[in-house]
This record gives C-alpha cells, structure tokens and sequence, in this order.
C-alpha cells in the first residue's frame, strides 16, 4: 500500500502504511482523523493511568491496558500495543508495582507516538 494513496502525501512508518490498508482500506485521511481523536485520547489515558496506579486501582488500569492495546494494534504502533499487553497482564495478576512500572514505560511511549 502506497501511503501516498487517496491523494494525501504524507510519510508513514511501516507499521502505519499496513495500519492504513487493513483497518482503513487505504484512506489515508480516515486514519489520521482516527489517530488524531486517539491522540487526543490518550493525554487524557495517561491521566487515568497514573491516577490508577497512584490508588491502586488494578482493575481500572488493567481496562485502561486493554483498550489501549487494541487502539495502538489498529493504528499500527504494534510495539507499543505491546507493552500495554504487559501492563494488561500484571494488572490481572495483580502485581501493582509491575504494572504500574510498565504503566510507566506504556505511559512515555504512547506520548511519543507521532500523530498525522
């Protein structure tokens, strides 16, 4: 998949461009319209997952992990969606420390991500 199909030239990573073709059939500006209500989405999820980890609220967090998990899947950021998985998965075992250390490292990576 051309990311520069649908008329729009902007640069994507590799894991964006196949993003783009299974989730979005190729609509470059439908994935940025997506990835910008995301963006938006999560300066707020960083909020509520420090406030989690700050109560020790496990089970918000662990909700808090899995949605991100799937969102970052279907916009390409695999690697990120990732370390939500962990995050996901010690909050389930209930292990606070971990999972809010790895809340911490989710936490930094989700606000990294370059937004189109």
């Amino acid at each position: 998949m051309d990311s520069k199909q649908h008329g729009h030239d902007a640069e994507f990573e590799p894991g964006v461009v196949a993003a783009i073709a299974m989730h979005f059939d190729g609509d470059a500006a439908l994935y940025q319209a997506f990835a910008a209500t995301c963006a938006a989405q999560f300066t707020l999820d960083a909020a509520a997952g420090q406030l989690a980890c700050e109560v020790g609220d496990l089970s918000g967090l662990r909700r808090l992990a899995h949605n991100l998990k799937s969102a970052l899947i279907v916009l390409g950021h695999d690697n990120v969606s990732d370390l939500a998985a962990r995050v996901e998965e010690q909050a389930t075992l209930g292990d606070l420390r971990s999972a809010c250390a790895s809340w911490r490292s989710l936490r930094a990576a989700m606000l990294l991500l370059k937004t189109p």
